[in-house]
């Protein structure tokens, strides 16, 4: 496997103007490494290109949470597979942990879901969760709710669509796409060819939905129409709100659609959007204007129609089809608005498709299976029009850049690289919670992670420093690990480890008092210019590991207010935000760079650069070690005498 270090997160406004809590962001930290515990799983999740559950690219996990005097960073690594081995190992750990959490997730909804439903082939149903716990089976809700899927009751037109307004008279849109129906006590949702390939296992497309119900609501006289999902049917008390930080900009562009010269353009996609999105080119067709009689009046229309063309088959279809978004919309030149606007599917088998690929949109001719999805009539404003057709094709840059929206509104698609953020200036102060399961038996000390190999043999070492901060932690290691101490003004602390007892925290109160009274002797002689301290200590199972790192003289303070911010015997969630306001108070920051170096173990630590003396206590095991090697050489009766000495 080979890794990728990045910012997942952080508890600042992002682009989609929604912000995470540094409490919640750890919150959900601690009850995903709850959970692993729990049910023996390993620490992390799938990693996906673009949110689209068939493309697995690696496996992610949190390494923890990132405080400086600016911001709350979740810091986070993606492990990629690098051969067929690591892709079969990659491929069974995302399927069991799919099955897990899917399990768990649906387990106490199914019983109370299949009574709601009250059909008696409950039986032939599977469970899944998306926006809600869905029972799915083929037909499951046309069969419940025929008013909203047969044409022949009223609601429905011809193409299976049924009207929104009576849909919401009906139910209440719990969030944008998914409707609860209080009368049976269940949830209905959009149908699964608004989701990424087509596919019931990736998220609806919420953006469409929000401008959908926005411009459907906010005009009466404009009659929409939606196509619901024919298989599913959820539990209202399961339903969440699923959130995808993806941006998507919305369009900014002339709304002269006069202007527009007829025929049609192709677009075809950059390697980013094939890469991320799938897409290979797309197609838009404005035909040449004609004149109809609207009453007695001749009105000028110009039609639209646009396909999106892909590469590679849709998991949401049978067969390897490959299924095509595509949208038609009719402009009047006298009303100078939209008066029709739909979106469907153009679904292909693979010869048909190969047919598609290689013509021209108005020569394509209509050899497809066709499903729409939705549909507006009435006077629709240009804007609106725009928003929504730019929602519905969301992830396709070329559809906002037909329009002309600008490019400095371009959306960002990868996480910030470790790399990216090195060329800037590190923060004067950081720090660093991690987490992880297990227990602390050794007792309070300082515990080695790093071995040195002399010859053959590796030997534990922790690092003590060179002053007083050595001499106060002399009695806190294992006599057969050895102190190390750098020349230098950096001192990066070895984990002191501080296990629970009845008098916690003042067994704390009193190491820390301890540890900065030292280190404060270290500062004023000038001994240590930078640090980095590691505590860490058992919580429920966990072991949670705080690190305060920076200049020395910043650390001090932040060191010492330790035992008045937090409290060991409660999980972090409970005091980050106290900590992360005391940290902006002392070293208020902007831009800083992330501290990257030892996150992958848990913590941070201040990087050393060039060569840097060592000092440490020769032991008899060392001694002979070095001399076998060859870095040392000494007289063989000296170097026997002393062997013997020690």
């Amino acid at each position: 496997m080979k890794f990728d270090f990045a910012v997942f997160n952080t508890d600042q406004i992002n682009k989609k103007l929604i912000k995470f809590s540094a409490a919640g962001l750890m919150r959900s930290e601690e009850e995903h490494q709850r959970e692993a515990l729990l049910s023996r799983a390993p620490v992390g999740t799938p990693a996906h290109m673009q949110h689209d559950m068939h493309r697995v690219i690696g496996w992610s996990r949190q390494l923890g949470l990132y405080i400086d005097g600016e911001m709350v960073r979740v810091l986070g690594c993606i492990e990629y597979p690098e051969n067929e081995e690591d892709c079969a190992q990659l491929q069974d750990r995302v399927a069991r942990h799919r099955k897990r959490v899917n399990d768990a997730q649906t387990a106490r909804f199914r019983d109370e879901l299949s009574a709601k439903i009250g059909l008696p082939n409950n039986g032939n149903l599977s469970f899944l969760r998306t926006e809600s716990v869905f029972a799915k089976r083929e037909g499951l809700a046309a069969e419940l709710y025929p008013e909203f899927f047969v044409p022949s009751t009223g609601l429905v037109d011809k193409d299976g669509l049924v009207e929104y307004g009576e849909l919401l008279s009906r139910t209440t849109e719990l969030w944008p796409g998914v409707f609860h129906d209080k009368k049976r006590d269940l949830v209905l949702v959009a149908h699964r060819f608004f989701r990424r390939r087509l596919s019931h296992l990736n998220a609806l497309n919420t953006e469409f939905f929000r401008s959908f119900s926005g411009v459907a609501q906010e005009n009466p006289k404009l009659r929409a129409r939606l196509r619901l999902d024919p298989d599913l049917l959820g539990h209202p008390a399961s339903t969440k709100s699923l959130i995808e930080l993806e941006y998507w900009r919305g369009p900014k562009y002339d709304e002269d659609i006069s202007k527009i010269p007829s025929g049609v353009a192709e677009h075809k996609a950059d390697e980013v959007t094939r890469q991320f999105e799938g897409v290979d080119r797309t197609q838009i067709w404005w035909k040449a204007p004609e004149t109809r009689m609207v009453g007695s009046a001749p009105t000028d229309y110009r039609t639209f129609e646009v396909e999106e063309l892909i590469e590679d088959p849709s998991p949401g279809l049978a067969d390897g089809r490959y299924g095509c978004r595509y949208a038609h919309a009719e402009y009047s030149s006298s009303a100078d608005d939209i008066t029709h606007f739909d979106g469907a599917i153009r679904a292909y088998d693979g010869d048909k498709y190969l047919i598609r690929f290689d013509a021209s949109i108005d020569r394509a001719g209509k050899n497809s299976d066709y499903t729409k999805l939705f549909r507006f009539d009435g006077e629709l404003s240009v804007p609106d029009w725009k928003r929504l057709l730019s929602d519905y094709y969301r992830g396709n840059n070329l559809i906002p850049e037909y329009l002309g929206a600008p490019q400095d509104a371009a959306q960002s698609r990868s996480a910030t690289s470790s790399s990216a953020i090195r060329e800037q200036a590190e923060a004067p102060l950081a720090a660093f919670i991690s987490l992880s399961p297990g227990r602390l038996t050794d007792g309070t000390m300082l515990y080695p992670e790093l071995f040195l190999q002399i010859g053959s043999q590796y030997f534990p070492f922790v690092e003590v420093g060179m002053g007083t901060v050595s001499k106060y932690l002399d009695s806190k290691r294992d006599k057969d690990v050895t102190p190390i101490g750098f020349h230098d003004d950096v001192l990066n602390l070895s984990r002191l480890g501080i296990v629970e007892s009845d008098q916690l925290p003042n067994q704390f109160a009193d190491e820390i008092r301890g540890l900065a009274d030292a280190l404060e002797e270290d500062i004023e002689s000038g001994r240590t210019q930078k640090v980095a301290i590691p505590i860490m200590w058992q919580n429920d199972n966990i072991v949670v590991t705080l690190t305060l790192a920076g200049r020395a003289a910043l650390v001090l303070p932040m060191l010492r207010r330790l035992p008045s911010l937090i409290d060991l015997t409660r999980m972090p969630s409970e005091w980050i935000e106290a900590m992360a306001h005391a940290i902006a108070e002392i070293a208020p920051v902007k831009a800083a760079a992330v501290i990257w170096d030892g996150v992958d173990r848990g913590i941070i630590e201040i990087k050393r650069s060039g060569e840097v003396e060592v000092q440490w206590p020769m032991s008899a095991s060392w001694t002979e070690a070095a001399i076998a090697s060859g870095l040392l050489k000494f007289p063989d009766q000296l170097a026997r005498t002393d062997i013997e000495e020690s």
